[in-house]
């Protein structure tokens, strides 16, 4: 009689144990609001990078370097050293708002728009503090900017481009701006399991390869940036494709949005961070090209656009092709 009593509280037991096992623990917290962003802490002494030799010389700006926006999220800096009107440098940072998102979760945090000015060397600043927040439940991330200016010798856009390296993301980057352009850059990150926002990464804003670019790890002056993209060839390649190679004549939409397609991957090739992503972006966008040529001349003879306009995508498609010819031709 006994051994049933015996059986039941085994069963109690193994019930309870279930019960205990499956058990709900803490949910892990969610985090909404919105991104902030400001600079700060200007530095006013360092070094500008001379043109071609990219050799560093010193600079003590302490009482003539010319910036505004401190502690503010747009922080401007350098111009004319005689007091003239030229275009200043800037920084802005525009946050997003987000909702939702659990520990280390990746999402997008805003964007960084940098405006290469042209600036003489007295009126340089070399850095700054850059502070992003997350609300009162996050702590906020603190890194620091360097500023690479570059003196202009106006040969290679790329070679004249100043340089904001971020040492302090979890993948150091850097963004370059080519002179008198403004580029916009992606900025991702996480919250992480204890309660920090950390800034992960940035990435080229799509149709900015024309602008600037993105390079992954510090800055190395004696390679300069936009080393691992096509650069100026992959914009001079896509530019020809923005403007109207028909004049006035409508294209029809298949056409425009291979060539959209085609020039979007140019820009990805542009600011590509390893020779085999330039490859595959360049690539895809000689494949896209290519198509709309062939396009455009079954579409000229059902008349559909004019034989002109064919013969002019067809010419820009060729040059394209042979200026392509070393990323897409077999290793």
């Amino acid at each position: 009689m006994r051994r049933p009593r015996l059986m039941s509280i085994g069963i109690v037991s193994i019930v309870a144990s279930l019960l205990l096992v499956s058990a709900p623990g803490t949910a892990a917290p969610r985090y909404s609001g919105t991104i902030t962003g400001s600079f700060g802490a200007p530095a006013l002494s360092g070094a500008f990078l001379r043109p071609g030799s990219h050799e560093p010389v010193p600079r003590d700006n302490a009482g003539t370097a010319r910036r505004s926006g401190v502690g503010t999220a747009t922080i401007t800096w350098g111009g004319d050293d005689s007091g003239g009107n030229a275009a200043a440098s800037s920084l802005t940072f525009s946050g997003d708002s987000f909702s939702d998102i659990t520990p280390d979760q990746v999402f997008r945090l805003g964007t960084l728009t940098f405006v290469n000015g042209p600036s003489g060397p007295a009126s340089l600043i070399f850095g700054f503090d850059m502070q992003l927040t997350a609300g009162d439940d996050v702590a906020p991330f603190a890194g620091l900017v360097a500023i690479v200016n570059t003196q202009n010798a106006n040969v290679d856009r790329i070679a004249d481009a100043d340089v904001l390296s971020f040492a302090d993301f979890d993948a150091p980057s850097t963004l370059a701006g080519f002179e008198d352009a403004s580029v916009t850059a992606i900025v991702y990150g996480r919250i992480g399991d204890d309660g920090r926002l950390r800034v992960m990464s940035i990435g080229l804003a799509p149709g900015e390869g024309q602008h600037g670019c993105v390079d992954e790890g510090p800055f190395v002056a004696s390679r300069g940036p936009c080393v691992s993209g096509c650069g100026d060839l992959c914009a001079a390649i896509g530019s020809a494709f923005t403007q109207p190679l028909c004049g006035a004549e409508q294209l029809p939409g298949v056409l425009n949005e291979r060539i959209r397609i085609a020039t979007s991957r140019l820009d990805q090739g542009a600011t590509a961070v390893s020779r085999r992503q330039v490859k595959r972006a360049v690539r895809l966008a000689m494949g896209q090209l290519r198509r709309s040529a062939a396009f455009a001349r079954r579409a000229a003879r059902r008349r559909h656009v004019s034989a002109a306009c064919a013969e002019a995508i067809g010419a820009a498609v060729a040059n394209a092709e042979t200026r392509a010819a070393s990323w897409v031709r077999p290793r």
